[in-house]
């Protein structure tokens, strides 16, 4: 641990609970440390990205725990009482409430954006001027598109109860996309696709000619945005567990407590944790775990709306002159019907 730098005057969130600040103030060793986590340099990020394996590595920190948990019921089976009970008897309930998390800003490396080549058409109508003079048509609509923001986690951890990174979107994407959050909240360790609805309306005169036909379409233009991302997480505290018969049938309850940078050193040490080698780090001046999760992002938005308009003549109708049949032949003869006045 003697590779760890000074972390003093950094930037980090806390993202605890509420619950859990009001434990931190009941510690006076966390909360008299005027120490917050180190927050690694944009370059040293990048670095370890490129050094870091591409298959996933997901470590479930509540197993590590329960792991320890089980180890040290064993070796404290002192009674008649803690030896009757074979594991497959008992429950683990782990209580997290007095460890605390921290995190960094959230770093993205590799961006690519990429405009789609082609526009999404969401509304298409026509007008027909049959007059002969222009006339003026309104268009009016209002659709709807799907944003999706995918997060995949490559190195990280994850715990059974709610916990998150908060992850701040790029300024390249904030600055194009309308009607995005700011900052995405994603599960530890948890691959998440989150999708929001974007409305697009349009409120057009088009004016058409007489004798014309308008077509006009509404679409819009998308993008697509991918990058690596990283962020730093720093948790400490001391974690609690309550060991009971299933079903809380028996009555059997045991509970231990131990601190987290301390259990994890010791898994560490003896290769307990499947995680892939740095990916944990323990500071032992501040008693804290040290990790830095990375992962792959994946956003799809639209970026602008236009109103396409083009115009064609109507086809011309005959005229009803033009329409009558004409004939060589010639006329039919009629017998004149005269009525005699002379008829008695």
């Amino acid at each position: 641990m003697s590779g760890i730098t000074n972390i003093n005057n950094t930037n980090f969130t806390d993202i605890s609970s509420k619950t859990t600040d009001r434990l931190i103030y009941n510690h006076p060793v966390l909360n008299t440390q005027a120490k917050s986590p180190m927050t690694l340099q944009r370059q040293e990020i990048k670095d370890r990205l490129d050094a870091a394996p591409h298959s996933k590595t997901i470590v479930d920190l509540d197993e590590i725990i329960e792991k320890w948990v089980w180890k040290m019921w064993e070796l404290s089976k002192r009674s008649r009482e803690d030896s009757k009970y074979r594991r497959e008897e008992l429950d683990i309930k782990l209580n997290w409430k007095r460890v605390n998390f921290w995190q960094s800003e959230a770093v993205f490396t590799r961006p690519n954006q990429l405009h789609m080549p082609k526009s999404q058409i969401l509304f298409r109508t026509n007008f027909s001027n049959n007059t002969e003079s222009e006339q003026e048509y309104s268009l009016r609509a209002e659709r709807s598109t799907i944003t999706t923001l995918n997060f995949t986690f490559m190195r990280g951890f994850t715990k059974e109860k709610e916990g998150c990174v908060t992850l701040k979107l790029p300024n390249e994407v904030l600055e194009v996309s309308g009607g995005l959050r700011h900052e995405q909240r994603v599960d530890y360790g948890r691959d998440s696709t989150f999708e929001t609805q974007m409305t697009w309306s349009a409120d057009s005169a088009i004016r058409v000619a007489p004798h014309s036909k308008a077509n006009a379409e509404l679409c819009i233009t998308e993008e697509e945005y991918s990058a690596d991302f990283s962020v730093e997480v720093r948790f400490s505290g001391r974690i609690s567990a309550m060991i009971s018969t299933r079903n809380n049938t028996g009555g059997y309850y045991k509970y231990m407590e131990g601190d987290l940078a301390t259990i994890f050193a010791e898994s560490l040490r003896t290769g307990g944790t499947g995680a892939s080698p740095g990916q944990f780090e323990v500071h032992e001046q501040t008693q804290s775990v040290r990790t830095v999760m990375t992962g792959k992002c994946a956003f799809r938005y639209g970026i602008e709306q236009h109103v396409n308009v083009d115009q064609e003549k109507l086809p011309t109708l005959p005229s009803s002159s033009s329409s009558s049949i004409k004939t060589t032949e010639p006329p039919p003869k009629y017998r004149p019907l005269f009525i005699s006045h002379n008829a008695h």
